[in-house]
């Protein structure tokens, strides 16, 4: 009778430790997007991201680090147009993890996304047993017209006396709130630090936007070397919190070097 308790207690152990290792992962912590985070340095959470004059936004979506990460092999990704209720979501994509090379805390979405639409988002983590998590938090982004046809004095490629003038346009007259203009010190693709951000008033109805800058204190400013810019538009949210609306441009070079 001992061994049959301690056979059948032995079994019950093993039973448990396997069902224990079958539990799902824990949920995923999304990076949410603060107020202010189109003025700083990395730009945090969810977001719109650049792309040729040509192409809607991608959107990005971002997480913290999954603490079970070793025992992870992806992450999926839904979106759905209404903000409740998990029928309405469909899978748009997956990150697979641990990948040498290869972010697995970023989504860029670019699968069928409309202008002034908006995408609510969540993320689940999926184990090597193939179990899923339940959704992170939901977040959501709205794209709306993004600048066109930016120049920088007329398209020049390189900046010699202290006076800039960027311009761009919205094609349709459908102008934002506000523009956010940044510009960047550019080393590399993946080397850039922001040199001067600023908020620009909106010409409600004109197509044609623009925005001046000169002054020796340029020189101070942009030191000679390469830069890049870009305009943003932001939208008036209209749903609380974390839910925003804007585009963003393509990049554009320019190289400065101040004439003696």
């Amino acid at each position: 009778m001992y061994w049959i308790l301690v056979f059948f207690t032995f079994l019950f152990a093993c039973n448990n430790s396997t069902e224990a290792k079958k539990e799902p992962p824990q949920p995923v912590q999304l990076v949410l997007r603060q107020a202010g985070a189109d003025t700083t340095e990395m730009e945090p959470g969810i977001d719109a991201v650049p792309t040729p004059d040509n192409e809607i936004n991608q959107i990005q979506i971002q997480w913290y680090r999954h603490p079970q990460i070793k025992s992870l092999e992806r992450f999926n990704i839904y979106r759905s147009e209404e903000p409740l209720g998990d029928k309405n979501y469909h899978r748009v994509g997956s990150v697979i993890v641990n990948t040498p090379g290869q972010p697995d805390t970023i989504y860029f979405d670019t699968q069928d996304l409309h202008l002034n639409v908006r995408y609510y988002y969540y993320v689940t983590a999926v184990n090597k047993d193939q179990l899923e998590s339940v959704g992170s938090d939901t977040v959501s982004y709205k794209l709306i017209e993004k600048p066109v046809r930016l120049s920088l004095n007329a398209n020049a490629s390189v900046i010699s006396t202290p006076e800039m003038h960027f311009e761009w346009w919205i094609e349709s007259g459908n102008t934002p709130d506000r523009y956010i203009l940044r510009i960047e010190r550019f080393y590399s693709k993946d080397v850039h630090f922001l040199a001067y951000i600023t908020y620009v008033p909106t010409e409600y109805g004109s197509a044609r936007q623009n925005y001046a800058m000169q002054g020796d204190s340029l020189k101070n400013l942009f030191p000679n070397g390469k830069y890049r810019w870009r305009v943003d538009c932001v939208g008036r949210d209209d749903v609380a919190h974390q839910y925003f609306v804007g585009s963003e441009s393509e990049w554009k070079i320019f190289d400065v070097l101040w004439s003696n």
